[in-house]
């Protein structure tokens, strides 16, 4: 009898422990629920009528495979990977770049870490003017000094350009995210021990040696952070396009994101839209499962 009253008051602790947390997560639970799960709902049984907000008829599939289907869709997706897969790489490897010059003992690297946080604070409504005033074909600084050297004849309208549309947008989209990939390889570059390059060189190993051997295996966590997260936001972006080019010139740079507002807001067939966020979804979806399976970044954490 003693054991037992002896265990009560720690039953009742922790009762009391799991009660606590179960009123601390129901706010955050309530909060997901609301303003993720709800919307996500909501869109996904949208898609499967033909008009959601009107006259709206089951479709099933229908919408999906309309979209599927359609002759633009793997033009809009190229465009899509296009975007996301060299605004990620190239952001990575500016990042790595001027990572690598700060981590030395060099003079003049404060003031450069100093200056590659200035770009991501900035909006992207700043960051778009910025570069539409810089590539500007009549007051462009680019087209000015382009064409007092003679590299061009007469000055360029970089955004408006089928061949240079994407390309301006993609180097306006480096310069404002590649102080995230910058930040983040920093941190681990000054995470690894001077001792591991103390007794490289004493070996005799060469710097590119060293890079090969101990910079990189000590960054890969970090590279395929940058990889994932970077690269989903990139195929997610809708702002920096919209604000250059509108998705132009005839559709150049209209990626999967600005297709959406296209088929809702201007065709009003929000069917349509929803279906597509949904393919979105799921193709976000399969690479990070791909990701995980193949990668392994969790061996990352363990070593």
């Amino acid at each position: 009898m003693g054991a037992v009253r002896e265990r009560a008051p720690a039953l009742v602790s922790g009762n009391s422990t799991r009660l606590l947390l179960l009123f601390a997560l129901l706010p955050l639970g309530a909060f997901f629920t609301v303003l993720w799960f709800g919307p996500m709902f909501y869109t996904l049984v949208m898609s499967f009528f033909t008009d959601p907000l009107g006259s709206a008829q089951f479709t099933g599939f229908g919408n999906y495979l309309d979209v599927l289907t359609g002759d633009t869709f793997p033009f809009y997706l190229w465009n899509s990977v296009l975007f996301a897969v060299s605004t990620t790489v190239l952001s990575l490897v500016v990042g790595l770049g001027f990572s690598l010059v700060v981590n030395e003992q060099l003079r003049g690297r404060q003031g450069l870490r100093t200056l590659m946080i200035v770009p991501y604070l900035l909006p992207t409504v700043v960051v778009v003017f910025l570069w539409t005033l810089m590539l500007d074909q009549n007051l462009g600084l680019l087209n000015q000094a382009l064409v007092e050297m003679g590299i061009i004849s007469s000055p360029i309208a970089f955004f408006s350009t089928p061949g240079l549309a994407m390309p301006s947008v993609i180097t306006a989209s480096v310069w404002k995210w590649g102080s995230f990939a910058f930040f983040i390889i920093l941190a681990n570059l000054q995470a690894i021990p001077d001792a591991y390059y103390e007794r490289a060189q004493v070996q005799g190993a060469s710097p590119w040696q060293q890079f090969r051997d101990i910079t990189f295996p000590n960054l890969r966590g970090a590279i395929l952070l940058i990889l994932l997260v970077r690269g989903i936001w990139m195929f997610n972006k809708f702002d920096i396009i919209w604000l250059t080019t509108r998705g132009g010139p005839i559709n150049l740079t209209t990626t999967l994101p600005i297709r959406v507002y296209d088929l809702a807001i201007r065709s009003g067939a929000f069917g349509s839209a929803t279906a597509l966020s949904g393919i979105m979804f799921a193709i976000l979806a399969v690479t990070g499962v791909l990701y995980f399976t193949v990668m392994e970044p969790e061996a990352e954490v363990k070593d």
